[in-house]
């Protein structure tokens, strides 16, 4: 059965870096196997932030006050040692389930790309056990928990949009408090926004009598830096004005809006082969290699994906 068109921050970043890559990701790779495995594909720094997310994730799930320090640290040591690790002999081995970028396309991979990965990790969950968000998370009670990394969904201007917040709670002083960890060391493109849409959520949901009882929070976790930010009605407007100017943008390419069909040849390459070489996709459009810029494959009418 056909899907309808939806919209995520994680879509909008996808299509903003280059049209084809969005083509292959939310409609050829519903339809053709490979393409999907394609798409599944986690460099380095993409894996060291799964990790450190799914830990994290499946810790709150699990825990309803903080753990020992001895508990903390067999925390971290299982995510390298038995996480990542059976990660990687799957990846060497060509798995479907786990396939890093660098063994598909045989980017070489030294001991200190491995170190700083693994580094990442450690420090990003070490941080985390430390963090004064956890802390307060855990003095409010597990009964004033909103949600941990559940995938929800809603209306804005006719589009539905989908998001998962890492973490949202009401905090003892009445406020919510809506967290996303991050293991990057800089602000993403869309990381404004996507905290508002979070807010924007929070307040459709009736978590909150008025904007202003919201806060968010990006905590940068390998430095660590935590900046909280405040909401007001003004920031939920512009995340309303961007998600529909983006849907619409994004919807002005399709073949069939309403039935959410695309054709590849109606979503762009864009011509910058450095970028290209760090593609899921690049063998598929560059297949004599990135340097050179082949004939646009064969057109294809496909329907897309609510992911």
């Amino acid at each position: 059965m056909d899907k309808g068109f939806s919209w995520s921050v994680s879509r909008h970043d996808t299509f903003m870096s280059c049209e084809r890559k969005y083509f292959y990701s939310y409609y050829a790779a519903e339809q053709d196997p490979e393409i999907h495995r394609l798409k599944k594909l986690s460099a380095l720094p993409l894996w060291a932030g799964s990790v450190v997310h799914d830990t994290i994730e499946n810790f709150l799930k699990t825990h309803d006050a903080m753990p020992s320090p001895e508990e903390q640290e067999a925390i971290v040591r299982a995510a390298v040692h038995e996480a990542m690790l059976a990660n990687w002999r799957q990846s060497e081995e060509g798995s479907r389930e786990f396939r890093l970028f660098e063994h598909e396309y045989e980017v070489p991979v030294d001991k200190e790309d491995k170190r700083i990965v693994v580094n990442t990790v450690m420090r990003s969950l070490r941080n985390f056990f430390k963090s004064p968000v956890l802390q307060d998370a855990f003095a409010a009670g597990r009964e004033r928990w909103l949600t941990v990394e559940d995938l929800v969904s809603f209306e804005v201007a006719g589009t539905t949009v989908f998001l998962r917040m890492d973490l949202a709670y009401r905090s003892r002083e009445g406020k919510v408090r809506i967290v996303d960890w991050k293991t990057g060391r800089g602000e993403g493109r869309f990381a404004e926004v996507q905290l508002a849409g979070y807010a924007l959520y929070a307040a459709q949901q009736g978590w909150v009598q008025a904007p202003e009882e919201i806060e968010t929070e990006l905590a940068y976790l390998v430095i660590p830096r935590f900046v909280t930010r405040q909401v007001d009605g003004k920031k939920l407007d512009h995340a309303r004005a961007f998600i529909e100017k983006s849907a619409t943008r994004m919807k002005t390419l399709l073949l069939d809006p309403l039935a959410n069909e695309a054709r590849i040849e109606d979503f762009a390459m864009i011509d910058r082969p450095r970028r290209c070489r760090r593609c899921n996709y690049r063998r598929l459009c560059f297949p004599r290699g990135v340097e050179e810029r082949p004939e646009a494959p064969a057109a294809a009418v496909l329907s897309g994906s609510t992911s």
